[in-house]
């Protein structure tokens, strides 16, 4: 059986161009390691990082929900670290993935990022192979 690649547009959840202050904190010694987010999900964000950070630390975000919402409280995971060594990265930073989340705080969050556009690529956008892999497992390809 061979497996469709799941295109970007189809991913489950959209990236939106959102900036903010935020304090995110890291679980191991409860440093600050960032307090600007460059874009956000309902899954996750990509945080601008102050200080080290390496890939499966856990972390707390805190950080308002765009256009002046409530003030949302996450538990995080680094899923990949950005180098900031490539002439489009936005520097150092972290795509970190949230682990949890409440309800309410998620509606807020969706509801908020309704109508945001995503983030400019900088690059070519790829096939989403994580979602293909996903699918396959399920037998959804």
């Amino acid at each position: 059986m061979a497996a469709i690649l799941v295109p970007p547009s189809e991913r489950r959840s959209m990236r939106r161009a959102f900036r903010s202050d935020c304090q995110a904190v890291a679980l191991d010694g409860f440093r600050l390691v960032g307090d600007r987010i460059l874009d956000l999900s309902p899954r996750g964000l990509l945080l601008a990082c102050d200080d080290e950070i390496v890939t499966g630390e856990e972390l707390v975000v805190s950080f308002r929900a765009p256009d002046g919402g409530a003030f949302i409280d996450v538990e995080a995971v680094v899923a990949r670290v950005i180098g900031g060594w490539r002439p489009y990265d936005p520097g150092y930073a972290a795509g970190l993935r949230f682990t949890r989340i409440d309800a309410p705080d998620r509606g807020e969050l969706l509801s908020r990022l309704a109508g945001l556009p995503p983030p400019v690529p900088h690059r070519r956008l790829r096939a989403d192979y994580a979602e293909t892999v996903r699918r396959i497992g399920v037998g959804l390809a």
